[in-house]
Formats: structure tokens, C-alpha cells, sequence
């Protein structure tokens, strides 16, 4: 098990962090799904298009939010998305049309 521990603290929040953000990504991933369908009532057609367009955005955005990682320092932009990521999941609350 001591393999997988990083060496030092700021290498373990990050493991740690990075764990907590992975858990919820698929925690939200599955559950996500039942909320619109179940509890909004979408159909699953809509929602997974609007899940698929999130996800096609995301990989795009990604590629600006790693160039400004690099001109702006990794933590600041990482605590800024993670903001941006908690205020939208949010805003999903006040979803119930497409």
C-alpha cells in the first residue's frame, strides 16, 4: 500500500485531491443521469446529448485551460475551474427543460 502514498505533502493533497475530484466525477456521471430523467423527468435522449455536448466542450476547454496553467500557475487555475465547475453542477438545479 505504501506505493501508492506519494513521498512528500504537497504530492499527497494533490493525490488526494485528485481522488476526491475522481469520485465525484463519477459519483455526478451516474447519478447526473437519474436526476434529469427521474427526478426532472427528461428523456434520456436530451440528456445524454446535452451530457455528450458538455463533455465535447470540455476536452476543447481543456486545451486553453492548460495554456493558461502555464502562463498563470497550475494552482490558481486549478482552484478557478474547480469554482467554475461547482457553480455550474449548481446552475443544474435550476434545469428542468432542455
Amino acid at each position: 500500500m505504501r506505493l501508492f502514498i506519494p513521498d512528500t505533502r504537497p504530492q499527497r493533497v494533490i493525490a488526494a485531491s485528485n481522488f476526491v475530484n475522481t469520485v465525484g466525477s463519477g459519483l455526478y456521471l451516474t447519478a447526473g443521469v437519474l436526476y434529469f430523467t427521474q427526478a426532472e423527468g427528461l428523456s434520456a435522449g436530451p440528456v445524454g446529448l446535452g451530457l455528450g455536448i458538455a463533455g465535447a466542450f470540455s476536452l476543447a476547454a481543456g486545451i486553453a485551460v492548460g495554456r493558461l496553467a502555464d502562463t498563470h500557475g497550475a494552482r490558481g487555475v486549478y482552484g478557478v475551474t474547480l469554482a467554475v465547475r461547482a457553480a455550474a453542477t449548481g446552475g443544474f438545479l435550476l434545469a428542468d427543460t432542455f
